[in-house]
């Protein structure tokens, strides 16, 4: 190229703007054309994706039915105010193996209780608060079982059953029992805003909380006591008496923790330890469920918890050659 022509080249280069060996790069624009007018929020309203959880109660949950917290054998007195309970009724892999149960076997008992609660049950506190199927409280789980088995069985086909004489059976329902009763004195110091019972003594004006045992500290103390047991190592078994009552949550519980409870238990004093006593016989004789029904007479009766055919008849048909052709 001669320098004739190196002098056009320059040239034009320069009323195109572009220095000599120097590649042309147009910028490529990023935004991209709206279609449609923009999505915008209305003040004070959370879009669809934007749902407060709070406001998403359980019982809107299909295959989800609410339990009416009142109604509880606790009447709700023990757990958070608004708290929402809901059930839904049990799939047959879960009867398959609620068949299983060793009636026999205690703690086998309470386990497959456990099993079926945490599978058909759920609870919600309020103000997104943490909750567990283990917050159940234990005097209201047995109700609970039994409304999951008329959310089960809603044709008829379950009939529980007890003997009242020799020729008679009468056919239960979760309401016909009576799970607890509660003492005058204990209600007394219930305290509305701890949702416990608070227990102020005179001369140290110290305050005892009593709390009813949820599955749980239940639970974990089951557990505790066969790990120590099977590793034969040796445990304050005297303050198991006590423990469910004055152990608030099962949250943070462990070995390190249970052990603090227990510590602190020295320092009761003899009237701590003789209230304490008194509190425990008196839940011990309240829970004890019983059935109350009205005579060919018109008159109240009640008879012991006691079904035919056992526990295990809660969830399998009462007469399965009945479904057969």
């Amino acid at each position: 190229m001669n320098d004739k022509e190196e002098k056009i080249k320059k040239y034009a280069q320069e009323q195109e703007g572009v220095m000599p060996n120097e590649a042309k790069i147009t910028p490529v624009s990023k935004e991209e054309k709206q279609i449609g007018p923009v999505i915008t929020e209305v003040p004070k309203t959370n879009m669809p994706w934007h749902e407060n959880s709070e406001k998403v109660t359980l019982g809107n949950q299909i295959g989800w039915d609410k339990i009416k917290i009142t109604d509880l054998p606790t009447q709700g007195f023990f757990y958070p105010k608004e708290t929402e309970i809901v059930i839904r009724a049990a799939s047959a892999a879960e009867i398959r193996h609620w068949s299983t149960l060793d009636e026999e076997n205690i703690s086998a008992l309470d386990d497959m209780l456990n099993y079926v609660i945490e599978r058909c049950c759920a609870i919600k506190f309020p103000e997104n608060q943490l909750s567990s199927w283990r917050d159940i409280k234990e005097i209201d789980r047995f109700y609970i079982l039994l409304a999951i088995r008329e959310r089960t069985f809603v044709k008829g086909e379950n009939v529980l059953q007890v003997k009242i004489s020799e020729t008679q059976k009468l056919e239960v329902t979760k309401d016909m029992i009576d799970y607890i009763t509660f003492d005058d004195r204990l209600l007394k110091y219930y305290d509305d805003k701890k949702r416990c019972i608070v227990l102020k003594f005179k001369k140290t004006e110290k305050t005892l909380e009593i709390h009813l045992p949820s599955v749980g500290v239940t639970n974990w103390l089951k557990n505790y006591i066969n790990r120590k047991t099977q590793s034969q190592e040796a445990f304050d078994e005297d303050f198991l008496n006590f423990g469910p009552f004055v152990i608030p949550d099962w949250r943070g519980l462990n070995d390190v923790s249970y052990e603090k409870f227990v510590y602190e238990s020295q320092n009761w004093t003899t009237i701590e330890i003789s209230l304490l006593t008194e509190i425990r016989r008196i839940f011990a004789d309240t829970i004890n469920p019983i059935i109350k029904y009205t005579d060919e007479q018109g008159g109240e009766r009640v008879i012991p918890l006691n079904f035919q055919g056992g526990i295990k008849s809660i969830f399998l048909i009462s007469d399965p050659f009945s479904e057969l052709a």
